[in-house]
């Protein structure tokens, strides 16, 4: 599947570079051997002087889906509780209650693996590290979905960056590009 391609350019200079949404996963190893899944954010990396992929640790941002989480594990719970009673429950709804099994084992796994990463950003020194020069020195962005102009950044020479989707530009196809990091988001290795 190919990928919509967009421009980042800045409303006070002549900045401007491509976004390609490229399907990264990085994979902390743990002091205890244990590895977290993650995914990466879009920020500014004052290293590379550039909009970058960075590590996603925004303990609020992760919390508000651990939440969302708990919540949909919850429903589907109940779910699967409902779906359980009455005198004919073995036989009816069985493959309904076999999705609900599979997805509560999920969705346990996922909200384990968000409370171990939590706990680990709550000891965590560094800030979010750039994935292409690893400086620590980084800024999330924000972008308005309205005016599609990020509102938590002001770009070195005081205008704003926006980024322009094009739908008919080119289009990309990438692998999946995987990132062995410390808990403290230093590089170890790629897979």
């Amino acid at each position: 599947m190919s990928i919509d391609s967009g421009r980042i350019v800045c409303t006070g200079c002549d900045y401007k570079t491509l976004e390609m949404y490229r399907p990264i996963l990085i994979r902390y190893q743990t002091k205890n051997g244990k590895t977290i899944e993650t995914g990466r954010a879009k920020g500014w990396c004052f290293g590379c002087a550039s909009y970058s992929d960075i590590e996603q640790i925004d303990q609020v941002e992760l919390r508000e889906e651990l939440v969302s989480k708990k919540r949909e594990r919850l429903k589907t719970h109940y779910r699967q509780n409902k779906l359980s009673s009455g005198l004919l429950s073995i036989f009816r709804y069985r493959p309904e209650k076999r999705q609900l099994k599979s997805k509560l084992m999920r969705l346990d796994n996922e909200i384990d693996n968000l409370g171990e990463w939590l706990k680990i950003l709550e000891n965590r020194k560094s800030k979010a590290r750039c994935l292409k020069c690893w400086s620590d020195r980084t800024a999330p962005l924000t972008f308005n979905t309205e005016s599609n102009i990020v509102c938590n950044f002001r770009h070195e020479c005081g205008g704003h960056l926006q980024i322009i989707n094009d739908h008919s530009g080119p289009r990309f196809i990438f692998r999946v590009s995987t990132y062995v990091l410390s808990e403290e988001g230093e590089f170890l290795g790629r897979e």
